[in-house]
């Protein structure tokens, strides 16, 4: 302790030189020291380091200044009450001081030593006290102050501590109440919304009486409607508060919705937004009380939805060519959220209105039918809305109507009362026309946040209704090729269009793309991983789903764009390339496979993956006119398995894999000069095991086991598909060290090891002994105390597995006269926990086995 008071003392001297880098570098010392968990200051020292902070509040350096505020979070905890309210003291007496930087300091202060006091739910009275203690003196300027500045800082930190410690201020709630509710007149504008903020964040946690006064004093403001400006704030405080309490304020809706819908008719604009607002708030957090409201919030929205005295409703013609020069300008030009008093604000009235519309339809999926009668169509006839954010809006508001037709799809093919048919879905196919007519104008113009809209609605589209935009894809194609060629573009957009180009591609007949295929082979791919990841699936759904004949005139066009990507970095990327260069080598293959061979001898590591990946995606389990010619040169693409880069050799293996499964005549006579290559790659190698740190600890990285692990699944394969072609001895050997090796690769020779007891048993009794170690070992296996969860459960999970093998060997005729499985099954037998897993794995097979005669017969 003495030791830490000399240290203390010798900071506060410093803090007193006149140099201002000398006080800095001290005040910076402090604030280190009292950061520090282990310190305790003596009551000298509390003193004095309180006193010296509070003075350092008023230094004339601005950095001392910032630097001693923010020394006041930690020292909270640090001192006893009495010093903390000593400081809320000074701070509340500075906030009034005629020195604004003296008073903007101190507010961060308070702000700073409220975020530091400790929760009631500890158990300490400082919180409360010292809350006390602020709120008298807070409510008091608010009050009385006429400095404007002042009111807005103490509101602020007011609204600080109503959110944070709202509870402890429990017997304030009315006199703070009593404070704010005449800043609600306030002259001043910013006065009023904050007084609003602090109303909210009160409402979580006032009284039900407080509540209750809250929302009679508004309710009969409302009533009074002395002017415009005061009934502006009052509906905006109902919409605040409903949004923080709109479980409260449920049971005064009945009187509330009234008047509000009564202000949506006066003559001015901002009334009518936060009339829209305090809707929508209702609609979201109060939908039980709303309810019986609902068709007459609705039936505002639309009117006013609608209503644009700008747009001339008599000719759409010169209302399209005017929107499609008005709407030219670049997306950094666009209208945003924010807008001047001077602007024409109808247009905030639209939007507050679609962001109202789109709750309701969030929220009533059992109002679809009502929805697409008479929402649907407003909505549509809105979709050529000029003012960006509005149209954003609608279309906000239109998917998530079509969002709540996507899960109930099931019940909407039930007819209606009448008879009549699907009548919600119905509805939505006949609209598709017109939404279509609406939108495909507008994916050819400048506006990108126009044009993202239209994809995203789109896309949603065609999810509920798939295949209902065939008939369009004429009218559609510009606009997709456009937004792809649109270098402005921002790449958000350019991701909406591809995806909705993709979501095109699985959704329709093959055939209805074939007249767009030079359309919709994109000029170039660009860079951005995503984009280049979408453009990239779409031009493989394109050749995947058109037939030769068609494609054949752009082949030229699509391998060099592909060339241009398979040494992209990202390994996604250069699948899908691989996967649209086997595909494209199926139209030619006489013309096209040579020149994939030829591309082996490629310099780059990434281009020759890319290649050989692609010949696995030229081979399928039926007959193909290109296995004649891949039987003759797939020898020069397995040759890779001795490439020098590991990732080259992975690719190689799955190539092989995919051969051995799918058409193992192609390999079958390349088996002898294959093995050696593939059994080379089952071994551990040390040079590719590296050690890295993570924090404190170490990690062991084996970069070869990949490389690995499709080693052993390529010798699983070749159980099924080539066994008359192995020496068997010579594969034991291999899979006895798989049954030692990490635990994905053990997991997998378990399952070979079952397997071979059924196809090679008299082999398999031949290496008992030397089989047997191996899972003993697993199967003795304890989890160090202490481990993680999924340790457990993975030591369990190949515990079972070894086990399986142990129950496939003794399925072996004969077994019963090895000495060393005897001498294995009698230390299962004693082992309760081997025992009781033995017992488990012998059910589940003989469950498998009644299952799979059931299936026969």
């Amino acid at each position: 302790m003495a030791s830490v008071s000399y240290h203390i003392s010798s900071l506060l001297e410093k803090m007193t030189s006149t140099d201002k880098d000398f006080r800095f570098m001290a005040t910076n010392d402090l604030m280190i020291e009292l950061q520090k968990d282990s310190i305790k200051l003596d009551e000298d020292s509390e003193k004095k380091v309180v006193k010296m902070l509070l003075k350092l509040l008023e230094d004339k350096n601005g950095e001392v200044q910032n630097l001693a505020v923010k020394c006041l979070g930690p020292l909270v905890g640090k001192v006893k009450e009495y010093q903390v309210e000593t400081i809320v003291d000074t701070l509340c007496t500075n906030m009034l001081s005629d020195k604004e930087q003296l008073r903007d300091i101190s507010s961060i202060g308070l702000k700073t030593v409220i975020s530091e006091l400790p929760p009631a739910c500890t158990g300490s009275t400082m919180t409360a006290n010292v809350c006390k203690k602020i709120t008298a003196q807070l409510t008091g300027a608010i009050g009385k102050q006429e400095d404007v500045s002042v009111q807005l800082e103490a509101l602020d930190i007011l609204s600080d501590m109503l959110s944070r410690l709202g509870g402890t201020l429990y017997s304030f709630h009315s006199s703070i109440l009593t404070c704010l509710l005449p800043q609600l007149m306030s002259p001043r504008l910013a006065v009023r919304k904050r007084a609003i903020i602090a109303l909210g964040h009160l409402v979580l946690t006032c009284s039900g009486n407080i509540f209750s006064e809250l929302t009679e004093h508004l309710l009969a403001e409302l009533k009074r409607n002395e002017s415009t400006s005061t009934t502006r704030t009052y509906i905006q405080c109902v919409a605040g508060i409903s949004r923080q309490a709109g479980h409260r304020i449920g049971e005064h809706l009945e009187r509330i919705v009234p008047l509000i819908v009564q202000y949506c008719d006066v003559d001015d604009d901002e009334v009518r937004e936060y009339c829209f607002q305090a809707f929508e708030s209702f609609v979201r957090r109060c939908p039980k009380e709303i309810d019986p409201h609902i068709p007459s919030v609705m039936g505002l929205c639309l009117k006013y939805i609608t209503f644009d005295p700008n747009y001339n409703y008599d000719n759409e013609e010169e209302e399209e060519e005017m929107m499609e020069t008005e709407n030219g300008e670049d997306e950094e030009q666009e209208s945003d959220d924010e807008y001047s008093d001077d602007d024409d604000i109808s247009w905030k009235v639209r939007r507050a209105a679609a962001k109202c519309l789109e709750a309701v339809v969030s929220s009533r999926h059992d109002l679809l039918q009502d929805f697409y009668r008479t929402l649907s169509p407003a909505l549509i006839s809105r979709f050529k809305e000029r003012e960006e954010n509005v149209k954003a809006d609608i279309f906000s508001a239109y998917i998530s109507l079509l969002k709540q037709t996507l899960p109930t799809q099931s019940w909407l093919h039930t007819s209606d009362a009448s008879g009549k048919g699907d009548v919600p879905l119905t509805m939505l196919r006949n609209q598709v026309p017109n939404i279509v007519k609406a939108l495909h104008k507008q994916l050819k113009e400048k506006s990108i946040k126009s044009r993202q809209g239209c994809f995203s609605l789109l896309t949603e589209l065609a999810n509920v209704l798939p295949g209902c935009l065939a008939d369009h894809i004429p009218a559609l194609v510009p606009g997709i090729v456009f937004s792809l060629a649109d270098k402005s573009g921002s790449s958000n957009m350019r991701i909406d269009t591809l995806s909705f180009l993709h979501v095109l591609l699985c959704n329709h007949q093959p055939e209805v793309f074939h007249p767009h295929i030079k359309s919709l082979l994109p000029p170039e791919i660009g860079s951005q991983p995503k984009r280049q990841y979408l453009l990239l699936h779409s031009l493989k759904e394109v050749i995947s789903s058109s037939p030769a004949d068609s494609l054949t005139p752009y082949v030229e066009d699509i391998w060099a764009l592909l060339f241009k990507h398979c040494e992209c970095t990202e390994e996604g990327t250069r699948n899908v390339v691989a996967e649209c260069l086997g595909k494209l080598t199926l139209v030619n293959p006489a013309e096209l496979l040579p020149r994939l061979r030829k591309q082996l001898s490629a310099g780059s590591p990434h281009a020759r993956s890319t290649v050989v990946t692609a010949i696995k995606f030229t081979i399928a389990d039926q007959p193909q006119p290109i296995d004649a010619l891949l039987k003759g040169c797939i020898g020069d693409f397995l040759q890779t398995l001795q490439d020098p880069d590991l990732n080259v050799r992975r690719v190689a293996l799955a190539l092989f894999n995919s051969a051995a499964h799918n058409k193992p005549s192609l390999i079958r006579d390349l088996l002898s000069m294959v093995l050696p290559s593939l059994y080379s790659e089952t071994k551990v190698r040390r040079e590719l095991i590296r050690e890295v740190e993570m924090g404190p600890f170490k990690h062991t990285v084996d970069d070869g086991l990949d490389v690995r692990k499709a080693a052993f699944e390529c010798m699983y394969t070749l159980l099924e598909s080539c066994l008359d072609q192995l020496d068997i001895y010579e594969y034991l050997n291999h899979v006895e060290d798989g049954l030692k090796d990490h635990y994905d690769i053990r997991m997998l020779t378990f399952i070979m090891l079952a397997r071979l007891s059924v196809l090679c048993p008299s082999a398999v009794l031949q290496r008992l002994e030397r089989l047997i170690e191996p899972l003993r070992a697993t199967c003795s296996t304890k989890v160090k105390a202490g481990s993680v969860k999924q340790e457990f459960e993975k030591q369990d999970e190949l515990k079972r597995s070894a086990m399986r093998a142990v129950a496939a060997l003794l399925t072996i005729p004969e077994v019963e006269k090895s000495p060393v499985m005897a001498e294995f099954s009698s230390q299962i037998r004693s082992s309760p926990e081997m025992a009781s897993l033995f017992e488990s794995i012998q059910k589940d097979s003989a469950s498998l086995s009644i299952s799979e005669s059931m299936d026969m017969s």
